[in-house]
């Protein structure tokens, strides 16, 4: 059982910018609801590890600059979600925990949420855009869980956020940049113009929901020699040009249409997000803060994934990827002007859609708060069922991490076949 010793909200530090803070067409369809990571560190020697005095003051800090995280969801006259700039503060727990690290199974789960994670209900108000707790564990190590509001931003932004609260919290200052919250070139166009179907967001209203099943978790690594071989097979002897992402999103989708025992002509979808800061014109700023991510799928029946030779199926993920520049986004925001309202985000998605999220390339590790980096890194909560998460294994090996979130009765076979595939030319 977690002992909640202190609970407060942490305001910025100085005085920050007031009023309403417009969202893009992109946030109005992200999902509801929070996610994030926890990070284990160990103990190190230093007399302050993790000194709370450090963490609150640093955190106070970065909520200067990240001030919207302060302030509160909101509806507008029109409609739209807002953010009201408020500074009324992010809620934060200080928490100690009788275990040790060793005795908790740490990947998504809802044990990993109820001990790591504080809940909208003990903050007072779902409308919260962050919560964030500390917990000392029996074996003197530290749990920092990480809760954000998915309505104002990607992974891409809160990991930008955790790294300038770290910065700062060691007293790093020379590295942090300023984020931008500026949403200006995400704008609709008037009229709206659509060039392009964007069939992952076509109204789903009236669709049944999929009958939710039992899900299971699993984590799969893959070494360096393992990623470079399956790049080979999927560049037909080299390791260029396929990403790394679209090979390894190949072999996961091809390996999930095996295992669901699908009928051969089930039309099955992979999707997956792209952010897009780098591929509008002009590109948002590197720092850019929002959800600056559209949603990209591929679609083919079962039988044809099943009997492709795996650079096919991989070539296919790399076109839909690279079909997303400028034209196309803009094409999408228009699109969710005229039917944002009718969206739906489904958390339980048909067996024939298998979500693959890659969070490979960003600053998963890069959360030294002074007592050095975390030693894991989790979600700590699934999003639904049927989804995979792609992320760089820690240190220097250059290896990959899954993360398989599928119905229990799918597993084995997927393991199975996963192993197999995997090991062909090896």
């Amino acid at each position: 059982m977690v002992e909640v010793l202190e609970s407060c909200f942490v305001v910025p530090s100085d005085e920050t910018p007031k009023g309403r803070l417009w969202l893009s067409n992109f946030n109005q369809v992200a999902p509801r609801g929070f996610s994030g990571h926890v990070n284990f560190y160990n103990k190190t020697e230093a007399t302050s590890f993790f000194s709370i005095e450090v963490v609150k003051a640093s955190l106070a800090k970065a909520l200067v600059l990240y001030y919207p995280l302060a302030g509160r969801c909101i509806v507008g006259s029109d409609g739209r979600i807002e953010l009201d700039c408020n500074a009324e503060g992010c809620f934060f727990v200080r928490a100690q925990l009788e275990r040790t690290f060793d005795s908790i199974n740490f990947q998504p789960s809802q044990e990993l949420e109820e001990l790591f994670i504080p809940s909208s209900q003990m903050a007072g108000s779902p409308f919260l855009l962050l919560m964030i707790q500390v917990t000392y564990l029996k074996c003197g190590g530290v749990v920092l869980g990480f809760a954000s509001n998915h309505v104002f931003a990607d992974g891409q932004s809160m990991f930008q956020f955790i790294r300038t609260w770290a910065s700062i919290a060691r007293g790093d200052l020379s590295s942090i940049v300023p984020p931008s919250f500026d949403q200006t070139q995400l704008r609709a166009r008037s009229p709206p113009i659509v060039k392009f179907d964007h069939s992952v967001y076509k109204p789903n209203a009236s669709r049944p929901t999929p009958t939710p099943t039992d899900s299971t978790t699993t984590k799969l690594r893959l070494l360096k020699e393992q990623v470079n071989s399956l790049k080979r097979r999927c560049n037909r002897g080299k390791v260029t040009n396929i990403s790394t992402f679209c090979s390894v999103a190949s072999l996961v989708w091809k390996c999930y249409c095996y295992a669901q025992n699908l009928s051969s002509d089930t039309a099955a979808r992979l999707i997956f997000p792209v952010d897009i800061r780098s591929r509008l014109q002009p590109q948002l700023p590197k720092t850019h803060f929002s959800n600056a991510i559209v949603q990209k799928s591929v679609q083919s029946k079962v039988s044809k994934i099943t009997s492709s030779p795996l650079q096919d199926v991989a070539e296919s993920i790399q076109t839909a990827v690279k079909s997303v520049n400028d034209e196309y986004v803009r094409s999408c925001i228009d699109y969710l002007e005229i039917t944002r309202n009718e969206f739906v985000y489904r958390k339980v998605a048909p067996e024939s859609h298998l979500r693959v999220n890659s969070i490979s390339g960003m600053p998963l590790y890069d959360s030294d708060f002074g007592w050095g980096p975390p030693q894991d890194v989790s979600r700590w909560r699934a999003p639904g069922n049927r989804v995979v998460f792609i992320s760089n294994e820690p240190g220097e090996n250059d290896g990959i991490e899954l993360v398989v979130i599928i119905d229990s009765a799918t597993m084995h076979r997927f393991l199975k076949m996963f192993h197999e595939e995997l090991n062909v030319g090896n």
